[in-house]
């Protein structure tokens, strides 16, 4: 994309998922403690209300903000994240993996709070939504 093209809330999501799917991909057959879960978890996020806001991971969770981070073409600078992510790692018992849901934002002050943990993404993904319904 050149100079002036704006990248849409579409674009944005095809091209998480895209590198959900090659960050899964690249995970499969190792020992990390991050699992090959996150195009499951960006799938089930844009089947929901949650498509209506920009998604972005980093290393092991999935956040929103307002508007296209400055990574991205049309990027801005002062994008407001959503106040709640999910993060996912295998920390089960087993080594299976967890999806924990955030209200608040992680690393950052004051501390986020644990809504709930649980091996399913779309369990994750519609209480996020409840998060987000509750804090606005």
């Amino acid at each position: 994309m050149g100079d002036g093209v704006q990248w849409s809330l579409d674009d944005d999501w095809d091209w998480q998922i895209q590198c959900a799917r090659t960050h899964d991909a690249l995970l499969r057959d190792t020992d990390s403690w991050v699992p090959p879960v996150e195009e499951e978890l960006v799938l089930a996020a844009r089947a929901t209300a949650l498509s209506q806001w920009y998604p972005s991971t980093s290393h092991n969770y999935l956040r929103f903000s307002d508007g296209p981070p400055p990574w991205v073409p049309g990027g801005r600078d002062d994008v407001r994240y959503v106040p709640g992510c999910i993060s996912f790692a295998k920390e089960g018992a087993d080594g299976s993996v967890v999806f924990r849901v955030w209200s608040g934002l992680l690393l950052q002050s004051p501390e986020p709070v644990l809504v709930l943990a649980t091996p399913h993404a779309v369990v994750a993904v519609e209480a996020l939504m409840k998060v987000l319904t509750t804090d606005s």
